[in-house]
């Protein structure tokens, strides 16, 4: 129960990189309130299938968990490469960025995954949904540019 209760407390720091087709890259970071430009026209949610819960996979595992998950996703979902992680760099995993799936799509995917909860991104929050149907977590968000170039972002 505490290693949950820490992870979920590192959730709420985490920060976000979408990579944009066509190139640039964008960084989220949660902030107390307030919130930034939003550069899609509705909800994107934030998937992982690397190191559920409590474990810690070598690299070829996680890289063959993420591409199951990625090959899970309906053919209508528009996806961005990302990777989610501590603010400092010092945990990082492979993330999509999935447009067009419900709350509930993406959270039951997350959870075959073993995962505990994964991100939501709307103009209006940055949220953390527990994958055992826990209270969700909203915090506000910043973005920055960290990479050249717009590329195709969807706004």
């Amino acid at each position: 129960m505490a290693e949950r209760v820490e992870r979920f407390a590192g959730y709420a720091q985490a920060r976000l990189r979408v990579r944009w087709h066509g190139g640039g890259t964008t960084e989220l970071r949660p902030a107390d309130e307030g919130t930034g430009d939003f550069p899609f026209d509705g909800p994107v949610h934030v998937l992982t299938a690397h190191n559920p819960g409590p474990e810690r996979l070598d690299a070829a595992e996680n890289q063959r968990r993420q591409e199951a998950l990625v090959a899970e996703l309906p053919a209508e979902v528009e996806t961005w490469c990302g990777d989610a992680g501590a603010v400092d760099g010092s945990h990082v995993e492979e993330s999509v960025v999935v447009r067009r799936l419900s709350d509930e799509t993406a959270v039951a995917l997350a959870a075959r995954y073993g995962q505990d909860a994964i991100f939501r991104w709307t103009a209006e929050a940055w949220s953390i949904l527990p994958c055992d149907g826990g209270e969700p977590l909203h915090r506000g968000w910043r973005t920055r540019s960290v990479g050249s170039g717009r590329g195709d972002r969807p706004d």
